[in-house]
């Protein structure tokens, strides 16, 4: 066989190109350790930004989680605050009413009289 044909021993055994046929033919050719490493290192780079996605999205979750807890405490300290209001409107209404009542029944008395 012809080394000027034989591509893969360019590959195996590095030489200097002879023509610029061996030029292109050898440009073509790949390189299967650089191809891996550039691979490689493109996998790293893309696992780094997942990974500081991730870690900047853990963040935005815990501080979310954060700002949820103190919600549904406030939410609970205006339920507790709402109900004692009821409870307090509730018993001023009962006594209103009882005080209406007996001028009512005051007012009665005296009509009668």
């Amino acid at each position: 066989m012809n080394q000027n044909y034989n591509y893969n021993s360019a590959f195996l055994y590095p030489k200097q190109p002879t023509s610029a046929h061996e030029i292109a033919e050898m440009a073509k050719q790949r390189n299967p350790i650089i191809e891996t490493d550039k691979n490689i290192e493109k996998c790293l780079v893309e696992n780094k930004y997942q990974t500081q996605t991730l870690n900047e999205t853990h963040k935005i979750i815990n501080e979310k989680a954060k700002i949820v807890k103190q919600l549904s405490q406030q939410v609970k300290s205006m339920e507790e605050s709402s109900n004692k209001q009821y409870k307090t409107g509730l018993i001023i209404s009962i006594i209103t009413g009882l005080f209406a009542a007996g001028s009512f029944i005051l007012a009665l008395i005296q009509i009668f009289k």
